[in-house]
């Protein structure tokens, strides 16, 4: 309905006004139609009508020389201006303006402006044969300035300056083959230097320095294919040195040198993979040396020494994965030797020898977790006993006689309960228990001939009894004790009371004596040991007590032994003394305290339940 009303009023609008705009479109073409045509009624129309004249006034002009005066002006116009030949610009001094393509063909020399497809300038400057030659400019689409400098053959080369599409200078110095080559120098997007050096094929390449963007140095040495190879020098924030020496692609390889972010020197040595690996030293801040030795992976391993503060050595030995493990010796602040032997994990661990402040042996023997185990002498064979501690303490000369056979009998006399003559330095000692005994000649001699066998086995009897005396105020006979007394004194009896009766029994000796328990002193380690034979093979002995009155070993067991909470059963002795028993493993550790004082300690051995 309103259609209907309001199309009588815009239609001869739109024949008014729409019409003819959609017939501007060909307006050109029309015009051109009209100029053609006018062209040619003029060029070769006759003269003798004034039809093809124009009036101007009171003159008439002729259609012709009009027509003449716009062909010229149009050749003028394309020739001169649009597509002007190229002498034409040498002419007149103008630059020639091409097309890529155009330019492309290669069939133009000389100065001019080459553009894209959508008439965006990308080059100015000389040509030859239609390629960049001499010095130029590039741009990018956007009309920046991307490149300006010089070109052979169409590439960038020679002395050159690159930017960025925002317009910020990226790079100037030396091109070759459209690329970064020879010294230059590289900026970030605020205009500071980067690297300054030498490039090739666009890389890194030979001696340069890198900066940080705040403008302090980051690196100065040598470059292989953008990477930092060979010598040179790193920095880290604020242009701290933190390294020096050699590098394989950015990682320390080689001899170098590790600085702290104080400058003081921390590492030197050799590198493999960016860590210490081989032989190095490590230093105090105070430029003391801390370390000498092997690296492996940036820890400590092979063989090295430590050192304190003061630069004495504190550690000789093995080490590896940064700790102290395998043979080594440590020292005090003065530089003498507080333990040689084996470590693990920074721990003395298995066979040691700890030494006194004055350099003197003071317990050889078996080590756990730092401290003594005096544990691990139980069931010890002879031989290996032998082997770690070495020859055990003479027996203290006894006062017999001559003749073998009254020594026999006064040694048998003594076996009876005779004490031991109070000459004996051992006699009561506490610092000397279980010296002076006799158990190295029943120990080598024990194989030997009847007479022999009596003589040893009197020797260790008379060494036990003194023993056995000199600490009966200190330590109650066991039964195992008792026992083993027992043991020695019997088959001795039986042996001379065989001996007197039948001489000829002499081979079978051997076979019928009972092997004889051997006791070892060691006063270097204040110990004593008691050597049981194996039931089913005689010949070996192996520990099955040991005693000690070593204060650093009873303090180190008592505390290990509190520190694990282990169980413990207290008695009253009879002549004021305490006894604390304590189990660890197949061995009985029994303490004897006088005042409160630990002053002696009794291992026995525990026979496994079968």
């Amino acid at each position: 309905m309103i259609e209907q009303l309001l199309k009588p009023i815009f239609k001869p609008i739109k024949r008014i006004i729409i019409t003819p705009l959609k017939r501007a479109k060909t307006l050109p073409k029309r015009l051109l139609a009209l100029l053609r045509k006018f062209l040619v009624t003029a060029l070769f129309g006759p003269l003798r009508s004034l039809d093809n004249y124009l009036k101007v006034g009171s003159y008439y002009i002729a259609k012709k020389l009009v027509a003449l005066l716009i062909v010229i002006a149009l050749l003028i116009t394309y020739f001169g201006f649009i597509n002007p030949p190229s002498f034409l610009n040498k002419w007149f001094g103008r630059t020639p303006q091409l097309t890529a393509s155009a330019a492309a063909t290669g069939s133009f020399t000389g100065n001019a402006t080459v553009k894209d497809a959508d008439g965006n300038v990308i080059y100015e400057g000389a040509l030859v044969n239609g390629l960049y030659e001499g010095a130029g400019k590039l741009f990018y689409p956007n009309g920046q300035l991307q490149y300006q400098g010089d070109f052979v053959k169409g590439l960038k080369e020679g002395a050159g300056e690159h930017y960025g599409e925002d317009g910020g200078l990226l790079y100037r110095g030396a091109f070759a083959a459209d690329k970064y080559s020879g010294a230059g120098t590289l900026f970030y997007p605020d205009g500071k230097p980067r690297y300054e050096g030498a490039f090739a094929l666009g890389l890194y390449e030979g001696a340069g320095t890198e900066y940080a963007q705040d403008g302090s140095l980051q690196y100065t040495g040598a470059f292989v294919k953008g990477a930092r190879t060979g010598e040179g020098k790193l920095y880290g924030a604020g242009g701290k040195l933190i390294y020096e020496g050699l590098l394989a692609d950015g990682r320390y390889e080689g001899e170098g040198k590790l600085y702290r972010d104080d400058g003081t020197l921390q590492f030197e040595g050799i590198f493999q993979n960016g860590l210490l690996s081989g032989p190095g030293k490590q230093y105090f801040a105070s430029g003391v040396t801390q370390y000498e030795g092997a690296f492996m992976q940036g820890q400590y391993h092979g063989a090295g020494s430590l050192y304190n503060n003061s630069g004495s050595v504190i550690y000789a030995g093995a080490f590896a994965n940064g700790q102290m493990n395998g043979e080594g010796q440590a020292f005090g602040a003065n530089g003498a030797p507080v333990y040689a032997g084996k470590f693990v994990n920074g721990k003395y661990e298995g066979v040691g020898t700890l030494f006194d402040a004055d350099g003197a042996m003071l317990y050889k023997g078996f080590f756990r977790s730092g401290a003594s185990f005096i544990e691990g002498f139980m069931q010890l064979p002879l031989a290996k006993l032998q082997e770690m501690l070495g020859a055990a303490d003479a027996p203290l000369p006894t006062e017999t006689p001559a003749a073998e056979e009254e020594g026999a009998v006064s040694n048998n006399d003594g076996l009876g309960g005779t004490e031991t003559p109070s000459e004996s330095p051992a006699a009561g000692s506490a610092d000397s228990e279980g010296q002076g005994d006799g158990t190295n000649a029943a120990a080598n001699d024990s194989g030997q001939s009847a007479s022999n066998s009596a003589s040893g086995d009197a020797n260790t009897a008379d060494g036990s009894t003194g023993t056995d005396k000199a600490n009966a105020a200190d330590t109650p006979a066991s039964p195992k004790a008792s026992d083993l007394e027992t043991k020695e004194q019997a088959p001795a009896k039986d042996t001379e009371s065989a001996v007197a009766e039948d001489p000829g029994l002499d081979a079978l000796l051997p076979e019928i004596a009972a092997p004889l328990p051997v006791t070892l002193t060691y006063s270097g380690s204040q110990l004593s040991f008691v050597l049981e034979a194996d039931p089913d093979n005689p010949e070996a002995y192996y520990v099955r007590e040991l005693n000690t009155w070593n204060r650093t070993v009873i303090d180190q067991t008592i505390k290990r032994l509190k520190d694990a909470k282990a169980a413990s059963v207290t008695e009253k002795l009879a002549d004021g003394k305490t006894s604390v028993v304590y189990k660890s493993g197949n061995a009985l550790l029994q303490f004897t305290y006088s005042n409160k004082v630990p002053v002696r300690l009794t291992l026995s051995y525990i026979e496994p339940e079968t």
